[in-house]
């Protein structure tokens, strides 16, 4: 009798279906539609910008953009704010783009002494300190500020016509003792 209750029961709880597999695919397929409209909608409804032509640009001759070097000053220059008089053997160049090299040459050896003058004077205001910096970077400043000044306000274009300097300077040597 027990086993005829135990069928009895088996056959009254029903199974649960499985039909939700066929609906899951249709709401997929409509979620895919709907998004498939939008997204066409979207990228249909919007206009191509309108595209212009310009000018092409014209390359400057590379080989005028080239830095050469250009001496300004060869000369043995003398600093005495320490009370000791120092000799220093100093070379100055300047940095110049090749197409203002022969304007830049011209305008230095013109005014060769007045350039020698100035920066004599620089040399000579300055602190002992700046010449114990390993590249004198501060009187380096100081000397780029001057050639600027004389020469960057006759530039051709929106570059500067100095790049930069470079000093090149011996170690000083005391002359007074």
């Amino acid at each position: 009798m027990a086993d005829k209750k135990n069928e009895t029961e088996s056959e009254e709880t029903p199974k649960p279906k499985k039909g939700g597999g066929l609906k899951f695919i249709i709401v997929v397929l409509a979620l895919l539609g709907i998004e498939g409209g939008v997204l066409f909608f979207v990228f249909s409804s919007g206009k191509p910008q309108t595209v212009e032509a310009t000018e092409p640009v014209i390359v400057a001759n590379p080989e005028d953009e080239k830095l050469v070097e250009l001496l300004v000053l060869d000369d043995r220059l003398v600093n005495d704010r320490t009370g000791i008089s120092y000799l220093y053997q100093t070379e100055i160049y300047v940095k110049v783009r090749k197409k203002d090299e022969e304007w830049v040459k011209d305008e230095i050896e013109r005014s060769k002494n007045s350039l020698r003058a100035q920066l004599g004077g620089i040399w000579r205001t300055a602190e002992p300190t700046h010449f114990q910096e390993p590249l004198f970077e501060t009187l380096t400043r100081r000397v780029e500020t001057v050639m600027r000044e004389r020469f960057d306000h006759k530039s051709s274009d929106s570059k500067p016509v100095i790049d930069r300097c470079v000093l090149v300077v011996g170690t000083g040597l005391r002359i007074n003792r």
